[in-house]
């Protein structure tokens, strides 16, 4: 397995691999997106998008058959370079919460977000998902 970041030649394949795992958004132009191949398959991504500022780590999606197995924490330990340069936000279902804690994620008040944020978090809420608000500092 490798991880690394696509480049536009990933963009189909990487937006289908997002559909198939029933994930809401596909790649925008506004994210960084990062890949895990297995023979030539996408077997994972994550997207990092930087606004005003700060990032949004979003759609860290990995196949079933790969869960379980490292490929997640690979990608955290890819993209925690990235995550250094800024204050970092994330909304993981509920259940995910230790895992993004391995690299500096704390739960917080959705209320504390960038209010663009909190109000994607709150839309989410009502459209049943089950997650959470965290930050994560910068690295100095």
């Amino acid at each position: 397995m490798k991880v690394f970041e696509a480049d536009e030649s990933f963009r189909g394949e990487l937006n289908q691999f997002y559909r198939e795992l029933g994930y809401h958004s596909g790649w925008s132009r506004s994210e960084r997106a990062f890949i895990a191949t297995n023979d030539d398959e996408i077997v994972g991504s994550v997207k990092v998008e930087v606004v005003n500022g700060f990032s949004v780590l979003r759609g860290m999606y990995v196949a079933k058959g790969y869960q379980g197995n490292g490929c997640g924490t690979e990608f955290l330990k890819h993209i925690e370079p990235i995550l250094n340069e800024t204050i970092s936000y994330c909304m993981p279902f509920s259940h995910l919460g230790k895992f993004y804690g391995q690299i500096g994620f704390q739960p917080v008040n959705p209320d504390s977000f960038p209010e663009y944020l909190a109000q994607r978090y709150r839309g989410y809420e009502e459209k049943g998902f089950q997650i959470i608000a965290m930050r994560r500092e910068q690295a100095i």
